[in-house]
């Protein structure tokens, strides 16, 4: 049942203070190289014995076998628009996610089965979008789909601003002690280009009623902001996307 609630969910949304990324690494995106060999070509079995680069979608996305926190690497968006840490357990949904012309959507998912944890993530990223400056009008749309009435809380970081909400869902219909899921959610501006950010979604529940499960709101809430906070915008060639 809780599957496929999760599954619903992902349709649904479809339609510094964590990040420990050094300015070498900034630096290095912002001319567009990386690293001699990249993940996606390398051998899986010389690569890191996690979902992140074992799933063959999922390590397309990476930046780097280097293990930039405990149980987190780099994701590079496919436009190239931006980078965050990226969870070692987690793997790219392809059916959801979607590339185009300065939009991206990049969906992904996790499931644990020693926690009985399961959660799923999605950040939609627009760049040179009027509506991206507006952040009442992203704050809407983050409200509306998940079913949201309450206030944003805002942080401002060195080159973003960080709008974020949190509410606890009960599922009527679902027997046990674990028919509840949290959710994080909200906008990213950024301060240093106009028409520029990242709305985001997570979800975290427990996957089995049966099982015990360790799902805490603090430590889930603690995850997504470690993720949010490492988001570093990339300058783009904007001429390279013109053609």
């Amino acid at each position: 049942m809780k599957k496929i609630i999760f599954i619903c969910f992902s349709l649904f949304l479809a339609l510094t203070s964590g990040c420990s990324m050094n300015d070498n690494d900034k630096n290095t995106t912002n001319d567009n190289k990386t690293e001699a060999v990249k993940p996606k070509d390398m051998d899986p079995k010389d690569l890191p014995k996690v979902p992140a680069f074992q799933d063959e979608k999922t390590r397309e996305y990476m930046v780097s076998t280097k293990e930039e926190e405990p149980g987190y690497y780099v994701l590079e968006s496919k436009l190239k628009g931006f980078r965050m840490l990226f969870p070692e357990d987690a793997k790219y949904v392809t059916k959801f996610s979607s590339v185009g012309k300065n939009e991206e959507t990049i969906i992904f998912d996790s499931f644990n089965k020693k926690t009985n944890i399961q959660y799923d993530g999605q950040l939609d990223y627009h760049r040179e979008k009027s509506f991206a400056n507006d952040k009442d009008t992203m704050l809407d749309i983050v409200s509306g789909r998940n079913s949201y009435k309450g206030k944003f809380e805002e942080r401002e970081l060195s080159d973003k601003i960080v709008y974020s909400a949190q509410k606890k869902s009960v599922f009527d219909d679902v027997e046990g002690k674990n028919n509840f899921s949290y959710r994080f959610f909200g906008y990213v501006k950024s301060t240093k280009e106009d028409d520029l950010g990242i709305d985001y979604s997570f979800r975290f529940a427990c996957y089995s009623d049966e099982e015990d499960c360790s799902l805490k709101k603090d430590g889930a809430r603690k995850k997504v902001q470690k993720i949010i906070d490492s988001i570093t915008f990339l300058k783009v060639i904007k001429e390279k996307y013109r053609k």
